[in-house]
């Protein structure tokens, strides 16, 4: 069983990530108000998945994101934003991560992006070409919209 952290400040967008990992019947899985408490987890625990929102109070989803790639190398990243900004304008050279848009149109789709992500399976089979594309400041970073 896969260790999951979500690290979300809005309320709302965690009790849904809560929800979605409860029905796709994920028993334990971490939920973190802020990046302070996220990061602490990080610290204690062996986390394998890392959700993250990119816009948070004292610390962003990008530099939480990258002090757990420092923590732990192998997480697997995926971060949320509501807003739609240039890459460019961050250092996010090495991260490597998903970047998932809000709000979520399809929670079906979403819930495959994560099995997939969580197996290690081909995260692209059978997903609409119009959902995913390429950051080209920051190849390793694949952005969604679902």
């Amino acid at each position: 069983m896969k260790n999951i952290l979500v690290v979300e400040d809005d309320p709302t967008y965690l009790h849904l990530w809560g929800r979605l990992f409860k029905d796709m019947g994920f028993k334990k899985v971490l939920l973190a108000s802020s990046p302070k408490e996220g990061l602490k987890i990080l610290k204690e625990k062996k986390i394998d998945f890392l959700i993250s929102d990119v816009v948070m109070k004292d610390m962003s989803g990008y530099e939480l994101a990258k002090l757990a790639r420092k923590i732990l190398p192998t997480i697997t990243i995926l971060l949320t934003t509501g807003y739609q900004t240039d890459l460019s304008r961050y250092d996010l050279v090495g991260l490597k991560c998903h970047l998932l848009h809000k709000p979520y149109h399809n929670l079906t789709d979403v819930c495959i992006l994560l099995e997939r992500l969580l197996s290690g399976e081909d995260v692209f089979a059978d997903m609409d070409e119009d959902s995913f594309s390429e950051n080209i400041d920051n190849p390793e970073i694949t952005e969604w919209t679902l």
